[in-house]
């Protein structure tokens, strides 16, 4: 199990690198219901990753295997989404903006302020499974994880691992307002500013280097 936690973990750094969803959550804290909006937003950015990489590790149980009980199709699999993963990159990277004046902000930070609790569990499960970025490392991880020599269990007990590191650039911000929001306000302000200004070229790299990630684990399988 140890050496399956390990093959996972560039996986579950890079669903923890989500520069929208930090900031999502920095700017629930600077909202008019800070504490409840991030909480909601964190357990449905865990649900989700845990649900969509569950869902993987279902689906490619039940692909062909070979006599020995090895995945077939996990390292076509894999290669498929790393080639994907690539493509957006590339797409990502040139989307980029190159200066202040080309920023153009999402029109949903918007709306983050005035976030109800129900809105930001929402927000967090599509930030946590559903943007193309997450959902191909959900996938990924999944079919990583059916392909290991690992009981259900045991593939649970890493996936909950993998949830709880992928989880903790928000855990922080959010552990943080609870103790102290009042004199980290400002900071919290600046970092989300930061993240939304370079979050296409951090996007593009992050894909980058899962697709890169993707297509070393396929061709490893072979």
């Amino acid at each position: 199990m140890l050496d399956a936690l390990g093959n996972a973990l560039p996986l579950a750094v890079a669903l923890a690198l989500s520069p929208l969803a930090i900031a999502s959550v920095v700017l629930m804290l600077l909202s008019s219901r800070p504490r409840a909006a991030s909480v909601a937003f964190l357990l449905g950015f865990a649900i989700a990753i845990t649900v969509v990489t569950s869902l993987a590790y279902l689906l490619a149980s039940v692909l062909p295997h070979s006599d020995d009980d090895v995945s077939i199709s996990a390292p076509f699999l894999l290669l498929g989404l790393g080639v994907v993963a690539v493509a957006l990159a590339l797409r990502q990277w040139r989307a980029r903006p190159t200066s202040d004046d080309e920023l153009e902000l999402p029109g949903w930070i918007s709306k983050v302020e005035t976030i109800t609790t129900a809105s930001a569990f929402t927000l967090g499960a599509i930030f946590g499974g559903i943007k193309p970025k997450n959902l191909l490392l959900c996938i990924g991880l999944g079919i990583s994880l059916e392909a290991e020599a690992l009981t259900a269990a045991e593939a649970g007990a890493v996936l909950a691992m993998v949830v709880v590191i992928a989880s903790i650039p928000i855990l922080v911000p959010v552990i943080v307002s609870l103790v102290a929001l009042d004199r980290v306000s400002a900071s919290l302000a600046r970092l989300r500013a930061w993240l939304v200004q370079h979050n296409s070229a951090m996007v593009g790299a992050i894909l980058l280097l899962i697709g890169v990630l993707l297509i070393g684990k396929a061709l490893s399988s072979f």
